[in-house]
């Protein structure tokens, strides 16, 4: 007998959940939001997770995704803004009148993108590949001012 009622107790609870997350749009939101964090679109779950946490502050899981999603999209923009400069550094030292004034624009790139590498805030949820290509940048971006100055 207990074994039916614990078991009817349990399905229950298990149907009363399962209604809550399938009928707020909160939640789906959320639950969606992060599966697109996991597949690695970050600002597409970060919208998805603003659009979550508006209908619903207390939850958990929107501001954690929303967090996270932001911190996430700050190393891609990282990677994105170094590959750039990067390029950038690699025509600047290529030309033949490479000049003074050339290698105090490749400082300035390099001083500002070491400092903007010094300001990500990775947790211990953010894809360790993606902050290993921020750290790998950053290295790049090292050995080029510490070669130049």
């Amino acid at each position: 007998m207990f074994k039916v009622i614990f078991t009817t107790l349990v399905l229950f609870i298990v149907g009363m959940v399962l209604f809550f997350f399938g009928f707020s749009d909160s939640y789906k939101y959320s639950m969606e939001a992060r599966m697109k964090y996991f597949l690695g679109e970050y600002k597409e779950a970060r919208v998805l997770a603003k659009k979550a946490f508006d209908i619903d502050p207390y939850n958990k899981m929107a501001f954690s995704i929303l967090a996270q999603s932001k911190i996430s999209a700050e190393l891609v923009d990282y990677v994105k803004d170094a590959d750039h400069y990067l390029l950038k550094i690699e025509q600047l030292s290529g030309r033949k009148d490479f000049s003074d004034r050339d290698k105090i624009k490749i400082k300035m790139m390099t001083e500002v993108m070491m400092e903007k590498f010094h300001k990500l805030n990775p947790t211990v949820m953010t894809d360790k590949e993606l902050y290993a290509e921020c750290i790998k940048r950053f290295k790049k971006f090292k050995t080029i001012h510490d070669q130049l100055f």
